[in-house]
């Protein structure tokens, strides 16, 4: 009889629920952004300087210890006050709130994002930031269905 119960559970959209969602996991500060340009940071030989446009804005300088990403590329943007959802620095990931933060002497004006950052990926993916499809629209919500 159990078994019979166990038979006619829908397995499938229980899974569902635990499936990533732009409306469950993504905060309005984190958005698709176009790389318009970058350079090496002044300070530091593993950092880039990059300028981002967002649609109604250009944001920079965020600064970046990622490298797979060229000028035209698509991907997201966490603005100062967004809710991270795993932090990479953190040994247990612990969620965190954004703030703009002085890396090597350069303000950043807020983090190009990895998919493990989003709660998308995990911390097996290959490193890097998230690249996106190309026509993902900049300024939107990030949504996982925009990952390349």
């Amino acid at each position: 009889m159990l078994r019979e119960h166990f038979m006619k559970i829908n397995f499938k959209n229980i899974f569902s629920l635990f499936k990533p969602s732009s409306d469950n996991i993504i905060d309005d500060k984190v958005v698709v952004a176009e790389v318009l340009s970058f350079e090496k940071h002044p300070n530091a030989d593993r950092l880039r300087v990059v300028k981002l446009n967002t649609g109604d804005k250009v944001v920079e300088p965020i600064v970046c210890g990622a490298f797979n990403f060229e000028v035209g590329d698509k991907v997201v943007l966490a603005l100062p006050d967004a809710e991270i959802t795993h932090n990479l620095r953190d040994p247990e990931g612990k969620p965190f709130t954004l703030t703009k933060a002085t890396i090597r002497g350069v303000e950043s004006q807020g983090m190009i994002c990895a998919a493990y950052e989003l709660g998308v990926g995990s911390l097996n993916d290959e490193p890097g930031i998230l690249i996106l499809k190309p026509e993902a629209q900049t300024g939107s919500k990030f949504s996982p269905d925009l990952i390349q």
